[in-house]
């Protein structure tokens, strides 16, 4: 779960004005938080887990679930930063600082809903994203996970075309010529397509789960994972 690596160059290419992509990001924030209302209409009584929150103290609305959700005082942010620049920003807020692909510090389903935006693709192998889903059902009695999309013509993180259709080794190999270093390695890029996300998951909680996609101008940019409390 690198911090870096969340923020996606999509949203910080100097390529349009700040103003411009500030708007964009809202926009799409907003769309991607209606897509987790309507798969878990919010409920007062719920307590909420975050994994991988982050943002700035440019203005509160950075971190955009603490922002939208109607309950903000249930949830529960964590994440690998230092816990101050969240701490300012919401000073009454719960914040826990987590380690790389450990185990996650809470008690079993000790969280009735978990929300993961854009980590998976971060935390590493295949193996390393199981044991990420894995621990994110062990602590939640259901879970709204994203990710980018592989199957999408823009690799958002470096917002290059269809280079990340190539199998991995070559991708990673131009992606490292091409200046993206850091997220040619495997260990901060690892992006998933539809039917590996859901291979990620054991039998069991598949047979809970549903799957949905975020549209960036027309197409299916953002893979959306469900999975429901057992006897839902």
């Amino acid at each position: 779960m690198d911090e870096t690596a969340h923020r996606s160059v999509h949203y910080r290419t100097k390529a349009l004005p700040r103003w411009m992509l500030r708007r964009v990001l809202r926009n799409e924030q907003t769309k991607l938080y209606r897509h987790f209302a309507d798969a878990f209409p919010p409920r007062p009584a719920w307590r909420l887990l975050e994994v991988g929150t982050n943002g700035s103290l440019e203005e509160a609305r950075d971190y955009f679930l603490h922002s939208l959700y109607p309950h903000p005082g249930q949830i529960t942010a964590s994440g690998l930063e230092e816990p101050e620049v969240f701490e300012r920003v919401f000073p009454q807020g719960r914040y826990v600082q987590l380690q790389r692909n450990a185990p996650l510090p809470f008690d079993d389903q000790s969280f009735d809903l978990v929300f993961s935006n854009a980590v998976i693709e971060h935390v590493g192998t295949r193996e390393d994203q199981r044991a990420f889903l894995a621990e994110i059902l062990r602590v939640g009695k259901r879970a709204f996970v994203t990710t980018p999309n592989r199957r999408h013509p823009i690799e958002f993180h470096t917002v290059t075309p269809f280079l990340h259709y190539l199998p991995p080794p070559m991708y990673r190999r131009i992606y490292a010529a091409a200046g993206f270093e850091f997220f040619s390695k495997e260990e901060n890029l690892n992006l998933l397509d539809a039917g590996q996300l859901l291979d990620l998951l054991a039998p069991e909680a598949r047979a809970r789960a549903d799957l949905g996609f975020h549209r960036f101008m027309g197409m299916r940019s953002n893979l959306l994972l469900s999975v429901r409390a057992r006897g839902e």
